[in-house]
């Protein structure tokens, strides 16, 4: 059955576990590179425009925002990754803040993450992958802005992700997404459904 959102809500940022809130619901995060269009897919997936902040500014997002979803649902927006201009110290902070993330919360059910069509899967986030793999973590890839390209496109680089990704146990789900025209949100909704506790 398609989970319906009703309500959605910023609940807080954090950088480390001691400012992560209560863990007690069922947990999903979004990842993806910069300016793949990560918070704008959890926006989407929400219909709420600016729960999550976007920018055409890649690595805006540098907390762990929290938000709780039906009051029984939690969204989570990391920090993009594999901005060229971050510099070296900024990035071994990104890995230390979401491996803490990842080994300290106790009901991450899923990850969503964003990959830019157009530019297909790329070594960054085959390492994002592997990391949920190490924690039991299932991997929902959504293949973001499918309305800039034909739907002859969008076929192909959905087989060439399926084929690509073949030898992961942990995807779930392999799915076209447009913030703009709604392309994947009721895919991505069923997903989390399927994924919460009857």
């Amino acid at each position: 059955m398609t989970l319906i959102i009703k309500k959605s809500d910023f609940v807080k940022s954090a950088t480390k576990p001691t400012h992560y809130p209560e863990d007690i619901f069922p947990e999903f995060f979004f990842a993806g590179k910069s300016n793949s269009g990560k918070s704008s897919m959890l926006n989407k997936i929400c219909n709420r425009k600016k729960l999550a902040i976007t920018s055409k500014t890649p690595g805006r997002t540098q907390l762990i925002n929290y938000f709780i979803i039906n009051n029984n649902i939690s969204f989570v927006d990391i920090p993009g990754y594999g901005y060229a201009s971050t510099p070296k110290n900024i990035t071994a902070s990104w890995e230390k803040m979401v491996l803490n993330y990842i080994s300290n919360r106790k009901f991450i059910v899923s990850m969503f993450i964003a990959v830019d069509i157009r530019r297909g899967i790329e070594k960054l986030d085959i390492s994002m992958i592997n990391l949920c793999s190490d924690f039991s973590v299932s991997a929902n890839i959504m293949l973001t802005k499918s309305d800039k390209v034909n739907n002859n496109e969008k076929t192909k680089m959905k087989n060439k992700t399926i084929k690509d990704l073949k030898n992961f146990n942990n995807i779930i789900n392999i799915q076209t997404f447009s913030a703009k025209n709604g392309d994947g949100v009721k895919e991505a909704l069923d997903s989390i459904s399927e994924h919460l506790p009857s």
